[in-house]
């Protein structure tokens, strides 16, 4: 798709000047770029400023390689769909590769294209969500390619798939193009941990006595706080807690009062981990300002 382009019925011609080489186009498809909708617009006979522009009247000369005039082209005339979604979860979607553009092909030109030719929004709403596929398998980069092209939303939506920042070598924290960048990561990271670990700490079996079993008490409590003690050194970013303590509910098997605690204590988990902040624009307004 990205390495060849062919019109079946063009009107109007795009020359690269580095390899001498002319594609067929249709001035409706180009026109999803504001940029040759204004070149048409300044040419139409009888326009004030037509004799001003000097464009050949069917042919326009663009100093770009062919093979991105390829993917442009392919972009203005069949503009992406979005990739197929294969989960419906809100929190973590996923996407088919099979249906998500190369990251390198985003990185190194498609999204270049975006700004220099003004792609019209459906365009770039589209090319913003096959970037944002990418996230739960690049975080970290992905984060930094939408900074470096200013697709702050997508940049965002990344975050959450950013591992602990040590965990990355030396070469791939270059990547972040800014301190204030790398700054915010920390800080939305360490935001995480923390309110992770004062979830755990605070979250009890059996809530004000709630559920208390009378047989087991003393040492179902002390089983739960073993486990989440022990769970505390080993929290990170992206931790599932409620899971970590899910593995207490076999334990109480043999007791159903124990066991009926210990499901409605997880799920208590489960539900306020996710009113944690779980990307940089969900956290606190003016937390990183400080």
């Amino acid at each position: 798709m990205w390495t060849k382009f062919e019109c079946n019925n063009p009107d109007f011609h795009v020359r690269s000047l580095p390899d001498n080489v002319t594609f067929g186009v249709t001035r409706l498809a180009m026109q999803r770029s504001e940029v040759f909708r204004d070149m048409f617009s300044l040419c139409e006979p009888g326009t004030a400023d037509a004799s001003a522009v000097r464009v050949p009247e069917d042919t326009v000369d663009l100093d770009e390689p062919s093979e991105t005039l390829t993917i442009l082209l392919t972009l203005l005339h069949n503009p992406p769909d979005a990739p197929v979604e294969t989960t419906t979860d809100p929190y973590k979607k996923e996407y088919d590769p099979a249906t998500v553009i190369p990251l390198p092909l985003l990185e190194s030109v498609i999204l270049r294209l975006i700004d220099k030719y003004a792609l019209e929004e459906a365009i770039v709403r589209s090319l913003e969500i096959h970037l944002q596929a990418h996230g739960p398998t690049h975080g970290l980069k992905v984060h930094c390619i939408a900074l470096a092209h200013d697709r702050i939303h997508a940049a965002n939506l990344a975050s959450q798939y950013i591992l602990p920042i040590a965990q990355y070598t030396k070469e791939e924290v270059k990547y972040i193009p800014t301190v204030q960048a790398y700054h915010n990561i920390v800080r939305f990271q360490d935001f995480r941990v923390k309110a992770l670990r004062d979830l755990v700490l605070n979250e009890d079996i059996f809530p004000h006595g709630y559920g208390e079993c009378s047989v087991h008490r003393d040492r179902t409590l002390t089983a739960w706080d073993t486990r989440r003690r022990g769970l505390l050194a080993r929290i990170e970013t992206g931790s599932d807690v409620a899971w970590e303590m899910k593995g207490l509910e076999e334990t109480f098997r043999n007791c159903n009062t124990c066991h009926k605690a210990c499901i409605a204590a997880v799920e208590m988990l489960s539900y306020k981990c996710r009113r944690i902040p779980w990307a940089l624009h969900k956290l606190p307004a003016g937390y990183l300002d400080s």
